[in-house]
């Protein structure tokens, strides 16, 4: 651990003395069993972290501004900014976090303003890995806002606005993996070659980056397209984009990387789509920069278009397939809609186009590779006028969605998002943690919205990128018959299930019969005896409180206590792509609550593919947990 500066920043001293009694208990004992392996190690690594300096800034701090901190920083560090203060650009972190103990600057409301970053070249520049940036307002910066060229960066609850040039900008050289989440960008661009967000990843230092968005609110650009990005996977995920002076979204192919490094695809599920001019709303494939013939994949997507403005989609250059299920596609003020212009260059020869439910105003020719595409004159949308196309009871929209998809033959989209969990932000950017949840009211309904549907969240953690996969998605397959072990101290039972390699949810109850039993239930690859073996769990710990496995320690959104002899139900909706998954708990006759949003598997088994197996033990000698009633979809 770093050394302490007296009168600067709080250093916790009960973290380290905390690992050093762990130690000692280690290796003396005290006449009692040695503790658990799997807790030690969680805990010494909690310990470790929290040993992290907090800085404060602020205008009556000993720092001023965030630059007199960055060149102190290490892994751990948390800078906290005060609100209500302008401070200026120029800003630049260079100093690296890790995946374990990231470095946040954070910025802290006072009188419920956030702290303001203003001017410079760059106003602030992130050249460096595992950061988080959270809860400023950027604005200013000639060339760019916000520079984004480093890996395992989240950038959330910040607003991004009157940037000259570019708004958010990620290099074509040394980035990595991006996350925005809560992020609003607007009034943002110039002319036809600098956007409020354009996004590119390292393909050859960093092979496999994501760029993921998602919660967001981009709107009103002085220039350029509203979202851009030229990164080796991108998931588009619940936002609200509109305005761009150009097109809304382009995902294209790689500037300045070698084609042959890899194939760029994107997922796209759950967003609003605001034309405000006459420009294409989407543009994908390539540009002439080096085409690697992408996969598209839109799922769950509104389009809607102004009078006169071009096709949805514009098809250019490079393109392996393109698949699209439930979308809605409408003009306007009425009037056909032209889903495609077809500009591609076709890696097999001839276009591979498959859409599944989508819907299309009267008048519009369905595409070529469409199948129970809904024709309407009216979707049936609560107010156009005031921008809410949540859907009418009486919409003709609604359970007319395919719940299900599937991809093109030979052409399966690796590692798809799962089917909206949230509704896109009403053209205004939500709280951090305030999105709606989306869950299905019947069969699904076509568009963005799901009528009926919509829960505040807690907030959450923040999600990570999912990594690509080549491995397509296999079909589910009903679990084994439901049955009702229970374990004693030091057991463990095994329940092997059909390989799941996509999205799926898992459901069980479960039992403890005490009120600190200390025991777990969760999913594996291959048969578990070891709790490092368990990908994705749900621990019943000692103190009496459900928690959930997040990467090296148990985490929840919220303390829910448990009672003995009292039946849970537990759901779990697993990426097993992304190796991240949530989780929801209900007492018997009780509220479902959410526990875990995007939570990632245990770091010991962050590099797996698949799971085949659920588990569970406890460690309680006089108590026994018992589970049943397992399924899974």
């Amino acid at each position: 651990m770093h050394s302490i500066s007296q009168g600067f920043g709080s250093r916790s001293f009960a973290a380290g003395k905390f690992i050093a009694s762990l130690l000692a208990m280690s290796i003396v004992g005290f006449g009692c069993a040695p503790l658990d392996e799997d807790v030690t190690a969680e805990e010494l690594d909690a310990a470790e972290q929290a040993a992290g300096t907090t800085y404060q800034v602020g205008p009556t701090r000993t720092y001023k501004t965030l630059a007199d901190v960055a060149g102190r920083l290490k892994p751990g560090d948390v800078v906290e900014v005060d609100g209500n203060a302008t401070y200026s650009g120029n800003i630049r972190i260079t100093k690296w976090g890790t995946p374990t103990a990231k470095i946040t600057l954070r910025g802290k409301r006072v009188s419920g303003k956030r702290p303001v970053l203003k001017g410079g070249t760059n106003t602030i520049e992130i050249n460096a890995n595992h950061i988080v940036l959270e809860g400023f307002d950027v604005t200013g910066g000639t060339s760019r806002c916000i520079f984004h060229h480093g890996h395992d960066v989240t950038i959330r609850d910040t607003v991004v606005h009157d940037c000259p040039a570019h708004g958010i900008l990620g290099a074509d050289g040394d980035s990595g993996s991006l996350t925005l989440e809560y992020v609003e960008v607007y009034k943002c661009g110039q002319g036809t070659q600098r956007h409020p967000i354009y996004m590119a990843t390292d393909e050859t230092a960093y092979p496999g980056a994501v760029f993921r968005m998602q919660h967001s609110y981009v709107h009103d650009a002085n220039g350029g397209n509203a979202v851009k990005s030229r990164a080796e996977r991108n998931e588009i995920y619940h936002n609200w984009i509109e305005g761009g002076l150009y097109k809304d979204l382009e995902l294209i192919g790689p500037d300045g990387q070698d084609p042959g490094l890899a194939r760029e695809d994107s997922d796209v599920v759950g967003n609003v789509f605001r034309k405000t001019h006459t420009q294409y709303v989407v543009r994908v494939g390539g540009d002439g920069t080096g085409d690697t013939n992408g996969r598209y994949r839109f799922v769950n997507n509104t389009f809607l278009l102004m009078a006169g403005s071009s096709a949805a989609i514009h098809l250019f250059d490079g393109i392996e397939s393109i698949e699209l299920h439930n979308n809605i596609f409408h003009r306007v003020g009425g009037g056909s809609v032209q889903v495609f212009r077809d500009d591609a260059s076709w890696k097999t020869g001839s276009p591979l186009i498959k859409g599944v439910n989508n819907a299309v105003s009267t008048g519009t020719t369905v595409p070529s590779g469409f199948t129970g595409t809904r024709i309407v004159s009216d979707p049936g949308f609560t107010s156009i006028a005031n921008r809410d196309v949540s859907l009418l009871a009486s919409s003709p929209l609604r359970n007319a969605g395919v719940s299900q998809t599937s991809g093109i033959s030979g052409r399966a989209f690796p590692s798809p998002l799962a089917l909206p969990l949230f509704h896109p932000p009403k053209g205004a950017i939500a709280a951090f943690g305030g999105a709606l949840r989306r869950t299905s009211v019947g069969a699904i309904d076509i568009g963005a919205f799901e009528h009926g549907s919509g829960t505040t969240t807690q907030p959450t953690q923040p999600t990570q990128p999912t990594e690509p996969t080549p491995t397509p998605t296999q079909p589910t397959t009903p679990a084994p018959a439901p049955s009702c072990p229970s374990v004693d101290a030091g057991e463990w039972v095994n329940t092997p299930l059909t390989t799941q390699w996509g999205t799926f949810t898992a459901t069980w109850d479960v039992t403890p019969s005490a009120s600190n039993i200390d025991g777990v239930v969760g999913l594996s690859s291959g048969a578990a005896d070891a709790w490092t073996e368990l990908a994705a769990s749900v621990i019943f710990d000692e103190q009496g409180n459900v928690r959930v496995r997040n990467g090296s320690r148990y985490q929840a959104t919220r303390v829910f206590p448990y009672a003995a002899g009292t039946t849970y139900t537990v759901r779990m909706v697993v990426e097993t792509g992304s190796r991240r998954y949530s989780v929801f708990i209900r007492p018997r006759n009780g509220t479902e609550v959410q526990l875990a949003s995007g939570y990632a598997f245990r770091t010991e088994q962050a590099q797996i593919r698949s799971l085949n197996n659920w588990a569970m033990t406890q460690t309680v000698g006089a108590a026994s947990l018992s589970a049943c009633n397992f399924s899974m979809r």
